[in-house]
């Protein structure tokens, strides 16, 4: 399967700020063994890498070729192909603490079964951490040009994530100001995708944004986060 949103997984790779807020919001969840699935290009990857033995994973052969030499160098560290539309390898099942996937869902259309397959990774009691893009009605061309099937209601996520085993611990919308540049961006520039000095500007915030919402409970955001264990 070929990705269509490497270009702005490259772009992302200089928001460093948010890419550190991301981590910084699921590393008290985190117990290795840790899995990642739809890991990229590893942007999420190298801030979790101390968490060891670490298993990346991903479909595309592009992105598995950067994984290995990317982390090549990184003891317990390894790369393997997996389809979360399809039951893990036997290898894999029951293997690990923990399972993380940032804005990988939303490209599964069978969400439902990804989930189930996903909790078969999992130990007994281990967690299931999820970023994922919030709100239907912010649904954009450039969610179609990036391969996104939906964008999540807290509801529906809730009840996914129910129905595959899961009880949930946490679930909260993240960074409203992003939602809001998207909408701004897509809706009413239509300026297409993603560029880097947009990425740049945003990340120079993202220090401020993250000391409020740590404090406040945002109404909407441009991502949902779930933390949920097996059950």
């Amino acid at each position: 399967m070929l990705y269509q949103g490497l270009t702005t997984l490259e772009i992302l790779t200089e928001a460093k700020n948010y890419n550190r807020w991301i981590a910084d919001s699921f590393y008290s969840y985190i117990k290795a063994p840790l899995l990642e699935f739809g890991a990229g290009i590893g942007n999420i990857s190298e801030l979790l890498s101390s968490y060891t033995p670490l298993c990346l994973t991903d479909t595309d052969a592009r992105m598995l070729a950067h994984l290995k030499n990317r982390f090549s160098h990184i003891n317990d560290v390894s790369v393997n192909f997996l389809d979360i539309t399809q039951p893990p390898p036997e290898h894999l099942v029951g293997s690990f603490q923990t399972v993380i996937g940032i804005n990988v869902l939303e490209h599964v259309e069978d969400d439902e079964k990804a989930l189930f397959h996903l909790g078969n990774v999992l130990k007994p009691s281990g967690r299931l951490l999820l970023l994922v893009p919030a709100k239907k009605w912010a649904y954009t061309d450039l969610d179609r040009q990036l391969g996104h099937f939906r964008r999540y209601e807290k509801k529906e996520l809730g009840e996914k994530l129910a129905k595959a085993s899961f009880r949930i611990e946490k679930l909260y919308f993240f960074n409203i100001v992003g939602l809001m540049s998207w909408i701004i961006r897509d809706k009413i520039q239509r300026s297409g995708g993603l560029r880097p000095y947009q990425i740049s500007s945003f990340d120079t915030i993202v220090p401020i944004l993250k000391r409020v919402e740590s404090k406040v409970s945002m109404p909407v955001g441009i991502s949902l986060i779930a933390i949920a264990q097996k059950v």
